[in-house]
């Protein structure tokens, strides 16, 4: 018997304890003694798929926190990391959240796990290998106090006709390899944009998951907030109806949040600016990097509002908007703090060209060597580069490597 058809009753206990004891051993399953009494245990079909779900393991505990988790190699792929689905909970309030192709469960288990009381999560998957694998997840979400227990559902069903209560709020998450391709295409997505807008629109609030790089046009109505985890690009969010009033967001501009891996995060937005007036905004360039040099975060630079940033705070492009940031005189302690909350920043020590052997006897010179290095807009490898420049000193140091007017220079940085 598959594992799926008894997923939900007194074995799942008995499963989790063998996914844990194989995903123990390195590499997972490879312990015979246990491989065979588990084999004999539960038979070979529910064996084996155990081993598969014990290899995933480490992964999905960085994706979805500690705890034996239920997934598939593709389903965890799409999986939101827990840090960015739990700033996502906070915009739908108390509301009863819809949680659409909500795969091994990702979003949903933050939904459950938001403040109580609060309206529950209803995820809805028509895949029939993986909701089973959902249920077991969600299990880890339901409270523990009786008292406060709200609704924690699962269903197998076509999100395009699945009955919502109107009072439900939609949170959805289309499948972007339908055809085995991954695609930016939203119209490709499956289910597509426009099928699924009609039941976003007429939602008290929404958030639709879309790919970082994926171009839409929705006019006011809509908010486009792109999302990071540790300095990664992990999505572009579209927020719809009251959860843009709880994210405090405005319709019809951008955003970008910063997410940390501990869950905490700071956020860059455009106020009431609308996104088409962004393209706008310029601000000067310098010819060589100044006393501070600042790279924003991924997110900001995915939202496309590196040159909105610079010009909230007084900064000029190094190589246009694409290069590092940077400013010439003194910055203000609240402006600095603003920066370095969602930007990497770097006080110059010395600046000039991007010339190795300049290069080695300047670190020499110091006694540094680069410890962290940064480069946009040449075709320096970093981790080439940090190795054949170890030797230089004992003083870590950051290295930037950038183009502006005058060619590629090197900055350093404490």
């Amino acid at each position: 018997m598959s594992i799926r058809d008894s997923i939900q009753d007194e074995q799942i206990a008995a499963y989790e304890a063998a996914i844990e004891e194989l995903a123990s051993s390195t590499p997972a399953g490879s312990d015979a003694k246990v491989a065979k009494r588990l084999r004999h245990q539960f038979g070979s079909d529910a064996f084996y798929e155990l081993i598969a779900i014990a290899r995933l393991q480490r992964k999905a505990r960085q994706k979805l926190g500690e705890g034996i988790w239920w997934a598939t190699d593709r389903a965890l792929q799409q999986a939101t990391a827990w840090q960015v689905a739990k700033l996502k909970s906070s915009w739908f309030g108390n509301h009863l959240v819809y949680d659409l192709c909500c795969g091994i469960g990702g979003d949903a288990l933050e939904l459950a796990r938001r403040r109580a009381p609060h309206g529950g999560v209803v995820a809805v998957d028509m895949d029939p290998v993986i909701q089973p694998y959902t249920a077991a997840n969600l299990r880890k979400a339901m409270p523990e106090d009786p008292g406060t227990a709200t609704m924690i559902e699962t269903a197998c069903e076509d999100v395009l006709n699945i009955e919502i209560p109107a009072e439900a709020a939609i949170h959805i998450d289309p499948d972007r390899r339908a055809d085995g391709k991954r695609t930016t295409r939203p119209d490709d997505y499956q289910p597509s944009l426009p099928q699924i807008l009609p039941r976003i629109e007429a939602a008290p609030a929404a958030i639709i998951k879309l790919a970082p790089a994926a171009k839409i046009d929705l006019g006011a109505s809509t908010h486009r907030a792109w999302i990071s985890l540790s300095g990664s690009v992990r999505e572009q969010s579209l927020v719809f109806g009251d959860a843009l009033q709880r994210a405090e967001l405005h319709s019809g501009s951008v955003s970008a949040f910063a997410v940390r891996s501990d869950g905490s995060y700071s956020r860059f937005d455009a106020g009431d600016t609308p996104a088409g007036e962004l393209d706008s905004v310029r601000v000067a360039s310098a010819k060589t990097p100044g006393r501070w040099i600042i790279d924003p975060d991924a997110a900001v630079r995915a939202a496309g509002l590196t040159e909105f940033f610079a010009r909230t705070y007084g900064l000029k492009t190094l190589g246009g908007p694409t290069g590092f940031l940077t400013h010439e005189g003194d910055i203000d302690d609240a402006s600095l703090e603003k920066i370095q909350a969602i930007a990497s920043v770097g006080k110059v020590i010395w600046s000039g060209s991007c010339d190795e052997r300049k290069l080695r006897r300047e670190l020499r010179q110091r006694n540094h060597y680069a410890d962290r290095i940064k480069v946009r807009g040449s075709g320096h490898d970093p981790a080439v580069l940090r190795k054949r420049l170890r030797p230089c000193g004992e003083t870590p140091i950051g290295l930037w490597i950038g183009r502006a007017e005058k060619g590629v220079f090197a900055a350093m940085t404490h």
